[in-house]
């Protein structure tokens, strides 16, 4: 393993998977170039994940929530633990993270990842032979079960689909001039700096591609590098066709996830003037509810709130849904 020139601080957000934290951590470990540090946020799990922790990777220091932790010079990479006092998401927990490894001000670049993936052993290498000329730069995301598969459908130039690994690569060559965050994704401290930190009311789902679009309206040109790979679970959530099978809608049961959902996207399509994906989302919900689920006026309903709570920046209604603490 060598150590890279630039200064990396990777950042895992976990919450009640210790074991696939663990797997991360140890890829991260394990890559032919390592970064300075390691950071753990903890979303308040139950699972045991901060003995885990101390068991694997040493630290005696008595852990406090909302405290940043000293665990150990491990194989020369400094891992950090923060413990959240309450489950924040993915939004506030990528939040917590970006903003306190970007507060110590000894970092170039941050790669960020959930505990449910890890990279390939020369993920961070090959990712790292483009941030000269990027300041975003993400690995291929490739299904965790099957390596000659995509993690989902990713388009090819010319705008087709495909979940196989090889086509992809030898459609796009090196690189590709769009992402799937944030499976993984390197951000240059200038990023930081002049974007901002991931937006911590989203909660869950949507919050990469809000900073995503943020990104872009900076001026900057986010890439996927083909030959970094970021193993990763396939994309699992269920869509049902409406308007005769012409168009596939994201729906899941928990009311949590589901509000979540709705809201984010009315927000972020707002944010960003998708004035026809706005009218395509209340098109396509409206049909799911009152013509495919025939008249499912509840649903419905809270439909319509979590689609008015995106456009009116009200991001409270999720909470009423999460697990007593």
């Amino acid at each position: 393993m060598d150590r890279i020139k630039l200064k990396i601080c990777a950042i895992i957000v976990t919450f009640n998977r210790k074991d696939l934290l663990c797997k991360s951590i140890e890829a991260i470990i394990n890559q032919t170039i390592i970064p300075e540090a390691i950071l753990i946020i903890d979303n308040a799990s139950t699972d045991g994940t901060q003995s885990e922790l101390q068991q694997r990777y040493g630290g005696n220091e008595k852990i406090e929530n909302n405290k940043l932790t000293y665990l150990s010079n491990y194989n020369g990479i400094i891992i950090n633990y923060f413990r959240c006092s309450t489950n924040e998401g993915g939004a506030g927990g990528f939040y917590t993270g970006l903003k306190l490894a970007h507060e110590q001000n000894l970092f170039d670049f941050f790669w960020l990842m959930d505990d449910d993936g890890y990279p390939s052993e020369t993920c961070l290498e090959e990712q790292m032979k483009y941030t000269q000329d990027s300041d975003y730069v993400m690995p291929l995301s490739v299904d965790i079960n099957n390596h000659l598969q995509l993690s989902w459908a990713t388009r090819k130039k010319n705008g087709e689909k495909t979940i196989i690994v090889k086509e992809l690569q030898e459609e796009w060559g090196k690189t590709m001039p769009f992402i799937f965050p944030f499976n993984g994704s390197l951000l240059s401290k200038k990023i930081v700096d002049e974007v901002g930190y991931i937006n911590p009311k989203l909660f869950i789902w949507g919050d990469d591609y809000e900073h995503y679009y943020r990104c872009l309206k900076k001026g900057f040109t986010p890439i996927t590098v083909l030959d970094a790979i970021f193993y990763h679970p396939v994309n699992k959530a269920p869509t049902v066709p409406v308007m005769f099978g012409k168009f596939q809608v994201p729906y899941v049961e928990s009311e949590l996830r589901f509000v979540c959902l709705i809201r984010n996207w009315a927000y972020i399509n707002k944010t960003n003037h998708r004035y026809v994906a706005m009218a395509k989302t209340l098109a396509a919900y409206s049909w799911l509810f009152l013509i495919t689920q025939k008249l499912n006026v509840k649903k419905f309903i809270l439909f319509i709130a979590s689609f008015a709570d995106g456009l009116r920046n009200n991001f409270e209604r999720h909470k009423k849904y999460l697990p007593k603490q």
